[in-house]
């Protein structure tokens, strides 16, 4: 089957994918300057210095961002996303690897739905947050 072809029921319940990322300063810096989410935890080492974290925290959406490869390969070309849900569990910090986990969990063939439990752990294999994508598939 090509890559044209995919649609709700040609992806398989427990279809995984995987993606891993070291996240850098850099990765921080631009999603903060693309986004204006410059919360000061996650870009001002002094102010994130004197608080619990005691150092910068990866912004939460920035690593929820990272759900999306797992998502688009599991489900796309043909896939819109509908909704998604993460929950954080952990913080991240500049330099850890994170490695997102997602699952077909669930199939809804009449309306065109896959969800996708994406789960992500970080270089200590410690689940860091967890949650799931729903993808409308556009082809028949």
């Amino acid at each position: 089957m090509n890559e044209k072809e995919k649609n709700v029921q040609s992806i398989p319940m427990g279809q995984k994918a995987y993606y891993s990322k070291t996240i850098s300063e850099a990765d921080v810096t631009l999603f903060a300057g693309i986004t204006g989410d410059s919360q000061p935890l996650s870009t001002n080492a002094e102010f994130a210095a004197a608080t619990s974290a005691g150092r910068c925290a990866v912004q939460s959406e920035l690593l929820a961002s990272y759900t999306w490869p797992v998502s688009t390969e599991i489900a796309s070309p043909g896939a819109v996303t509908i909704d998604q849900e993460l929950t954080f569990y952990k913080p991240v910090y500049v330099g850890d690897t994170i490695t997102v986990v997602g699952e077909v969990t669930r199939k809804v063939l009449e309306k065109k739905y896959v969800y996708v439990r994406t789960t992500v752990y970080n270089q200590n294999d410690e689940m860091v947050a967890d949650g799931y994508v729903r993808e409308l598939m556009q082809v028949h």
